[in-house]
């Protein structure tokens, strides 16, 4: 399995409308917060079960499992947070949670991870080859 495929699982997920939240309760694909659709996103591309992996507090302080500080667009998967928000980008394909209920964001629509101030990418060594 590649990152690659990880990603088509976590898009799959979001198209048909249900993902795995904490692993545990599923719900609507609206109803992540922006730390929970990065979580989920994060974990299929490591090629393991959506979890939560953190906050935007976990990621601004430095404790994002795997996140290593920096990034530009050549990084497979990049986040980039404050302490109110997050988004990610994926092979370049921006992701985002807003609120409120509303859909999720992907691509042009969603917010880049390199708009905020805190940005990191995920250790390659941990990312589906």
């Amino acid at each position: 399995m590649t990152v690659m495929h990880g990603a088509r699982r976590f898009f799959a997920l979001v198209a048909s409308g249900a993902l795995l939240a904490g692993g545990v309760q599923a719900v609507r694909a609206d109803a992540a917060d922006c730390s929970g659709l990065v979580s989920v996103a994060q974990s299929l591309a490591m090629g393991q079960p959506p979890r939560r992996l953190g906050t935007t507090a976990t990621l601004v302080a430095g404790r994002w499992p795997h996140a290593i500080p920096g990034a530009d667009p050549r990084h497979r998967f990049v986040i980039g947070g404050d302490h109110h928000h997050m988004s990610a980008a994926i092979n370049g394909v921006a992701i985002e949670a807003t609120c409120c209920g509303q859909p999720f964001r992907i691509g042009a629509d969603a917010r880049s991870p390199f708009t905020f101030p805190h940005v990191f990418h995920i250790d390659e060594k941990v990312l589906l080859a």
